[in-house]
């Protein structure tokens, strides 16, 4: 509440403020000038009201009735009628600043005049509201007792006249005050001095002419309009401020002049007073309404030209900045010059045949710069044109201008151009024909081209790594900006897949067939290697080489490796069950996966490049997916991709081997499932048989271990790996290994 006591004071600072001014001024129209409240010329209160409230709001309304109220009591009449009577003047100004506001949509204080705003200002300001006070006053006073019916119209007629007249000539003056102080108005033409001046001439013959007695053989000459050219002159150099001045002090010093019986309407009236202010209204509103139109076809004029200056100031900013340059070609001018420098399109200055003080083109400055050229260093011709464009390009574009010229035909055209320290720039032309007349206009479009074949040279690696690698991945890839050539070391996972019994598969299909399939199986192994976030590293045969953990590093590569694979296997379950619906064989696969530290990234050349892994555990891995054939798995994984899951993942420590090619022996691990899925009791029994084996096995006590493995096949006698144990352990029975064996196997397959 405390914020609400500064505004109200402020707001009834300005309704008796308000009041005060419109009190005084109606002193001033009525006693003050020793005439009649009825016969007031020129009611300035009116006015008043109608700006205050367009200025300072319509809240206003109260100062408006309490100014009229305290003038009709200073005009002694009685308390009743004065209390009724103003509301007329504050419902005038009210319906007034209401309709011109829903008209401009915005506060008069901030106003440019305008033509149509200036005739809208007219029409419902002077002409339309002044009625409501006549019509509510004539009323009231008929109901009062004071005014007759005889008087009705013309005591109507008089208020109307006096408020129109009030508003028109006071009203612009205090917005143009206001717009000025708030620093939107137009600004005037003429200086200080010639305002000074123009105003001082105003008013010394204004009251030369409308203070003097004039006797009835000159006032049959309009001397009334003797003020009229300082009027326009105002007009035309001052400004609305100065205009509506200017129509103020004539209209003031008027009527000042017919109430004090002076001056020309006087005597035209035969000193009848009230014809007398009818004629002094009519010369009001014919000098005001014509002083305001000019003031205002000279502030458009003002207006139009700083917007075309600042829409020229921003095409050439535009122009700078988008590196677009125009030329404006004649060509009716030095035609048969024009000829034979485009039909020879030479280049050498001083072989030009074209002068240089040829008129036929003119160049925008951007195009100089363009060009080459400091701006206005040389006269712009087509020859100096030419010598800029690239040798390769000038007979290309010099007979594009002869086209345009001879057959009256537009283009467009990409060109080069050579500048004087070399550089080349690439340019777009394009030319509009008229008649009689060429333009055109040029654009330098060099970082567009770099950004196109850079995108075209983005577009080809995109489509290089969407053929390895998952939408989402390749994009994410490109984002990092590691698209180049090159390697580096990185601890991945990779994987191998293959499918058994190839050959004989071959054999037995005819080559379409084959392809046909091969097709099929490595679109659905590819949709489960992306679906794992893994990179496809290539096809080899009929094998499958990804690699999980690069190029996006990837903490959980060994999970996603056996993920991938436990997917392929579930995927290969569904094309097989596929292929027997339709009469085709199916296939069984081996997938074995490794992780260590390899080579991987972008490795071929500039114009080709595949993303492979290079190094000793990728041969590791194509030996463990051999293995899988020889043990009877689908599955295998090294220890080392064992360590990084083994909390995630259900395996079969399977064999400690060997692998062909290599010294180090590794233990492998057969992948039978996630650990989200448990184990039945009949393969957790079996997977404990077969370790029991393989540490009776590992101790050298190769008895017991047959026993177990002999156990064990009796329960599962499809698994391979077992048996391979029982031979493993009847043979070392025979020939027992040396001393210092470590339990070891050496593979010899592949």
């Amino acid at each position: 509440m405390a914020n609400e006591h500064p505004w109200r004071t402020s707001y009834w600072v300005r309704v008796v403020s308000l009041a005060v001014c419109f009190f005084l001024t109606a002193q001033l129209s009525t006693n003050a000038l020793n005439i009649e409240a009825t016969a007031s010329p020129l009611w300035p209160p009116a006015g008043i009201a109608l700006a205050a409230l367009l200025i300072n709001g319509q809240n206003l309304w109260v100062g408006v009735a309490l100014g009229a109220f305290w003038a009709s009591l200073a005009a002694q009449a009685p308390w009743g009628l004065s209390l009724v009577l103003c509301f007329g003047n504050a419902l005038q100004a009210l319906i007034g600043s209401y309709l011109l506001r829903r008209r401009w949509q915005r506060s008069l204080q901030l106003y440019d005049w305008q033509l149509d705003d200036l005739l809208t200002f007219v029409g419902l300001g002077v002409l339309l509201t002044p009625i409501i006070n006549a019509v509510y006053s004539t009323t009231v006073g008929y109901g009062f007792g004071v005014v007759t019916e005889a008087e009705l119209v013309s005591n109507a007629m008089v208020i109307w006249l006096g408020d129109g007249m009030g508003i028109l000539v006071l009203t612009p003056l205090l917005l143009a005050i206001a717009a000025g102080r708030q620093r939107q108005m137009s600004l005037r033409i003429g200086s200080r001095w010639e305002q000074v001046l123009c105003l001082g001439m105003l008013v010394a013959i204004s009251a030369m002419v409308f203070g003097a007695q004039t006797d009835s053989a000159i006032a049959k000459y309009p001397l009334e309009y003797l003020p009229f050219p300082f009027v326009v002159w105002s007009a035309l150099r001052l400004g609305l401020r100065g205009t509506t001045l200017a129509s103020f002090l004539v209209s003031v010093i008027a009527v000042i002049g017919a109430v004090h019986r002076g001056g020309p309407f006087i005597t035209k009236a035969a000193d009848n007073l009230t014809e007398a202010i009818l004629l002094l209204q009519t010369y009001a509103a014919v000098i005001s309404m014509t002083a305001l139109v000019l003031s205002v076809v000279v502030t458009e004029r003002q207006q139009s030209r700083a917007k075309l200056a600042r829409s020229e100031s921003s095409l050439a900013n535009a122009q700078r900045i988008a590196q677009l340059g125009n030329w404006d070609w004649s060509i009716n001018v030095n035609a048969k010059a024009l000829d034979k420098t485009i039909n020879t399109a030479i280049t050498k200055t001083g072989e030009n045949t074209l002068l240089p003080d040829n008129n036929a083109i003119i160049w925008s400055n951007e195009l100089y710069t363009l060009l080459g050229y400091p701006v206005g260093s040389v006269p712009p011709s087509q020859s100096l044109f030419l010598e800029r464009v690239h040798p390769e390009d000038q007979r290309r574009v010099g007979l594009a201008w002869n086209v345009a010229r001879t057959h009256q035909k537009p283009y467009r055209l990409d060109y080069r151009l050579i500048l004087p320290d070399g550089t080349e720039r690439n340019v777009n032309e394009q030319v509009h024909v008229e008649l009689g007349r060429i333009t055109g206009t040029v654009q330098d479009i060099t970082e567009r081209k770099r950004a196109e074949a850079a995108l075209r040279e983005t577009e080809a690696v995109r489509s290089t790594m969407y053929r390895y690698l998952s939408q989402d991945l390749a994009e994410q890839l490109l984002n990092s900006k590691n698209t180049t050539l090159g390697g580096a070391r990185q601890y991945v996972s990779i994987l191998f897949a293959d499918i058994r019994s190839y050959t004989t598969l071959t054999e037995q299909l005819p080559p379409e067939d084959v392809v046909v399939l091969l097709n099929r199986y490595f679109e659905t192994m590819v949709d489960v290697i992306f679906a794992h976030r893994g990179t496809l590293d290539k096809f080899i045969g009929d094998a499958i080489m990804a690699v999980f953990g690069s190029p996006i590093p990837q903490e959980d590569h060994a999970q996603r490796a056996v993920e991938t694979a436990l997917g392929m296997q579930q995927q290969l379950t569904y094309f097989n069950q596929q292929q027997q619906e339709q009469g085709l064989p199916t296939l069984q696969i081996g997938i074995g996966i490794n992780s260590d530290d390899v080579i991987t990234g972008n490795i071929g050349s500039s114009k080709r490049m595949e993303f492979t892994a290079i190094g000793d555990g990728v041969n590791l891995t194509s030996r463990i997916e051999g293995a899988t054939k020889f043990y009877g798995c689908s599955t295998i994984i090294s220890e080392n991709t064992y360590n990084l899951c083994k909390d995630t993942i259900w395996v079969r420590e399977l064999d400690y081997v060997c692998v062909r090619g290599k010294r180090r022996p590794v233990n492998l691990y057969e992948v039978l499932g996630l650990r989200s899925h448990p184990l039945s009791p009949i393969q957790q029994e079996q997977i404990d048989l077969y370790a029991k084996g393989r540490t009776l096995y590992q101790q050298r006590k190769f008895d017991r271990a047959i026993e177990l493995f002999l156990t064990l096949l009796r329960k599962a006698p499809a698994d391979k790996a077992t048996r391979l144990y029982l031979e493993r352990c009847q043979q070392l029975q025979k020939h027992p290994p040396k001393p210092d064996w470590d339990g070891s196997w050496q593979l010899q397959e592949k």
